[in-house]
């Protein structure tokens, strides 16, 4: 993993270049790190200079800074092939480069302005950081790549929408996050005439969002390369990126059925919450992990600790809590009660918030009652998805071992993510942190 890293710290970018004259002055590209409005770009032929084109309308903007979230050189000392017209080796590598306004105003609002970069791949995302006023507010970009003699811009940044904080807060990335305007009116457009053709417009323009985010966790990740004193913290993050990267497809899937799914929450106090964007017929989901109190309804000799009536019950099976789910279908013969698949679980939860008030990582003694943390809400609006206690899932690994989600109190935060689907148990024993929540869906 460390040579992975370093090979993409060091990476060397190729690209076709329009080759100048012969000789070495002009079959080499410079671009600095640190460039100023008065720059006159970097040497060599024009036909190669490229880099990032933008246009603020915003007054008192003094510096803006650039980075590919994948480590690829913006910068440094390119030496063309001069045969194939290629670019053929890259010394002095930088994956960011700064760009300071040379007068004390800042840059002039509507004026374009370009950042010179050699030719790099930035697919994967680039950093837009704008200092003004003293903050900063990080623009994402995706989907482009920096081709010799062109300037590309980031063409969805909507500056209204910028959130400007102190240099140097931490990224965070919201759960879930607001609606932007282009998001916002292809929803509008597809609720109003769902055509296959809205709906994949609406689809591509969700993928971008959620590579987005990625490209923001792979900022992250270099910015823990850079500063971070263990390489169990990098690894850490490296891992979390993986899954995202890997799970791409399925989460996009899962945040657009979800999306569209019109159903509204009939009796929001019966304590049963819409499962937008579930396969099953009409499914909601519990609001909270079945309590001491309503398990020991259920079965008698069930005992507790006074005043944990509503803590969530744990140390049951998944046999018990499947005789549980049955004991309800029983009860009612409109609906069927059951545990929730994976699927149907992160349905419920959404996208952890990595600021979310939680009990995990030990800052409690122990469990707490599920509504001790009740500002915290799933995408469902359900509470009590992340800490305290594991949940039981229907889903099993190769082993036939049971998927539990959500974390505990003494999980580590970054385990509690909806994402995470590594952490298993074996259904035929309970466990002093794992409890579970229900499923109903129509006969």
């Amino acid at each position: 993993m460390k040579k992975l890293f370093l090979a993409m710290a060091l990476a060397i970018v190729t690209g076709t270049v329009v080759s100048a004259q012969g000789n070495s002055k002009e079959n080499t590209i410079v671009v600095p790190a640190v460039q100023t409005d008065k720059d006159g770009g970097y040497d060599g032929s024009s036909a190669t200079n490229c880099g990032i084109k933008f246009n603020t309308r915003l007054s008192g903007v003094t510096k803006v800074e650039l980075e590919s979230v994948d480590g690829n050189p913006l910068a440094g000392t390119a030496r063309m092939d001069e045969d194939a017209d290629t670019v053929e080796t890259i010394e002095h590598a930088s994956s960011v480069v700064t760009f300071r306004a040379a007068a004390e105003s800042g840059f002039t609002p509507g004026k374009d302005y370009y950042i010179s970069t050699l030719p790099c791949d930035l697919y994967g995302g680039y950093r837009l950081s704008i200092y003004r006023n003293g903050l900063v507010a990080h623009y994402f970009g995706v989907h482009q790549t920096v081709e010799p003699g062109t300037f590309i811009s980031p063409d969805d940044l909507v500056e209204s929408e910028l959130e400007f904080d102190k240099p140097g807060a931490p990224l965070v990335e919201e759960g879930r996050p607001k609606m932007d305007s282009k998001t916002h009116n292809l929803f509008i457009q597809y609720r109003r005439n769902p055509t296959e053709a809205n709906r994949q417009a609406l689809l591509d323009r969700m993928g971008i969002r959620y590579d987005k985010v990625v490209a923001r966790k792979k900022n992250k990740l270099r910015e823990l390369e850079r500063e971070a004193k263990t390489y169990s913290i990098v690894e850490h993050m490296q891992g979390i990126v993986n899954e995202m990267v890997q799970n791409r497809d399925i989460r996009i899937q899962q945040q657009f059925l979800r999306f569209i799914d019109p159903r509204r929450d009939e009796d929001p106090n019966d304590g049963w919450m819409v499962l937008r964007g579930a396969s099953a017929p009409n499914a909601y989901i519990g609001y909270t992990p079945v309590t001491n109190a309503e398990y020991a309804m259920f079965k008698s000799g069930f005992t507790y600790d006074k005043g944990k009536e509503n803590y969530p019950v744990v140390n049951i099976s998944i046999d018990e809590a499947e005789a549980y789910c049955d004991w309800l279908t029983a009860r009612n013969t409109k609906h069927i009660y059951r545990l929730p698949n994976e699927e149907e679980w992160v349905l419920g939860a959404g996208h952890m918030p990595k600021d979310v008030a939680m009990n995990s990582n030990h800052v409690e003694l122990g469990l707490t009652a599920v509504d001790a943390y009740s500002q915290s809400t799933g995408a469902c609006g359900g509470i009590d998805f992340w800490g305290n206690c594991w949940e039981w899932t229907s889903s099993t690994d190769a082993n036939g071992r049971y998927i539990v989600k959500g974390g505990a109190w003494d999980s580590k935060r970054d385990d509690c993510r909806s994402e995470k689907s590594d952490d298993v148990r074996i259904g035929a024993q309970g466990y002093a942190n794992v409890g579970f929540r229900v499923v109903r869906t129509d006969f």
